[in-house]
């Protein structure tokens, strides 16, 4: 399978995703890494945010929660979306790339999903083991993974499929240019 079609579809997938819920691309590129990995850039989180994810600092009795955690929802579905997108277009997806778009938002998720209240589901929380062998805690993501899937994935199916003519344009003309602008990723949007 040719890498950077397949990094162009993924990459793709996050940026359209991530319009449609809110987050502005600011750019996409691919092959960044020797891995053929792209990335899709977007705004940075806001601080309400930014202070879950470094300090709990918010529970589901605060009036930022819900914000926060909405955000952590879009941005899952966000994630999500390279992997959709890359099946849908080449019949195929890495495993280990959709869990490490997940990885970039683990602490939040668990900082969310994990707290006692309404949200808590435990299975959005990463696991903690001890490997003897190499005598590390090591941090298993795959539940999350599984339940992300579960919980999102078709939703993100359907905004790929309604979205299609988008997502392969800028999936083409990302493979041939290796970067584009967010303006650039919008100018090909159909008009509704």
């Amino acid at each position: 399978m040719d890498n950077d079609w397949s990094s162009a579809c993924h990459v793709a997938g996050h940026a359209i995703v991530g319009e449609l819920l809110g987050f502005e691309c600011l750019g996409v590129t691919i092959r960044w890494t020797d891995q053929h990995l792209g990335v899709c850039r977007w705004p940075a989180m806001p601080d309400n945010v930014f202070d879950q994810l470094q300090y709990q600092r918010y529970g589901p009795g605060d009036n930022e929660f819900d914000g926060i955690k909405d955000w952590v929802i879009r941005r899952t579905k966000s994630y999500l979306a390279g992997s959709v997108a890359e099946d849908h277009l080449t019949g195929n997806f890495d495993m280990a790339w959709l869990t490490s778009d997940l990885n970039m938002i683990s602490v939040v998720t668990r900082n969310v999903f994990g707290l006692e209240g309404p949200s808590f589901d435990e299975e959005m929380t990463s696991e903690i083991y001890y490997d003897v062998d190499l005598g590390l805690e090591l941090e298993d993501l795959q539940r999350v993974v599984n339940r992300a899937r579960e919980l999102w994935e078709t939703q993100v199916h359907e905004m790929i499929i309604n979205n299609q003519r988008w997502l392969h344009d800028v999936a083409e003309l990302l493979n041939k240019e290796k970067a584009l602008s967010g303006d650039a990723v919008r100018s090909l949007q159909l008009p509704t």
